[in-house]
Formats: C-alpha cells, structure tokens, sequence
C-alpha cells in the first residue's frame, strides 16, 4: 500500500469519524438520559466537530507524512500530497455537525410528540366520572 492508498482510505475516515460516534452518543443520550444532557449533547457535538474539522487532517498529516521525493523538495512540481486529509477533516467536522443537528432534532421532535401524547390521553374524558 503506497501513500496514494493510504490517502484515499485516510480521507474516507476522516469523513466518516466524526459522525458515526455522534449519532452512536446522540441515540445512548436520547434513550439513556434526561432532555438537559440532550442539550449538552447539542452543544459538545457542535464545537468537537467544529475542532475536529479544523485539526484533525493537521493531525494525521503530522503523524503520517508523505515519502521524500527529491524532484517535489526541490520546488520542481506542486506537492499536494495530504491535501485530502485536511479535506477530509473538513467533510467529517461538517458530516459531524450536521449529524448533532439531525440526532438533536429527531430527538426533540419524539421526546415533544410522546409528552404531548401522554398530555392529550390525561384529558380523555372517560365516562362515568362526570368529567367532561
């Protein structure tokens, strides 16, 4: 595996890091906890994503370098090899973002219908006890 392959493949991570453990913690938060660590769910899920897209191709980048190649060190070409990490980095803090806001608002949306239910089935009225 050349550091072509290993690009490619760290960039689909990079993309799909961020939103998978934040739909994974939003759901634990929804069924697990109370609608307070929902909000706080809301707001560490927005601003690690908004980190995690600005430092995490910086990151891997430092860690895995690209190989020396003597023509691009010369200033003889371009070198934007790890330039799909940061763009990585990027899709995955916006995927991120994005998948706070969907697990936020799916969240919200049944924790109000059930309330609302439970509040519409304590006003039935139900015969014989002379409630209308």
């Amino acid at each position: 595996m050349d550091y072509n392959d290993f690009e490619l493949v760290a960039f689909w991570v990079l993309c799909l890091a961020a939103a998978l453990p934040l739909v994974a913690i939003g759901t634990y938060v929804h069924v697990r906890r109370g609608a307070r660590a929902l909000d706080w769910y809301m707001f560490l899920g927005c601003l690690g994503s908004i980190v995690y897209g600005l430092f995490a191709g910086m990151a891997v980048g430092a860690v895995f370098p690209p190989p020396y190649v003597p023509g691009l060190s010369e200033g003889k070409g371009l070198d934007m090899r790890g330039i799909s990490l940061v763009f990585g980095s990027w899709f995955g803090g916006i995927l991120g973002f994005l998948a706070t806001l969907a697990t936020f608002a799916t969240s919200k949306s049944v924790r109000w219908r059930r309330h609302r239910r439970a509040a519409r089935s304590a006003r039935v009225h139900t015969p014989g006890t002379g409630q209308e």
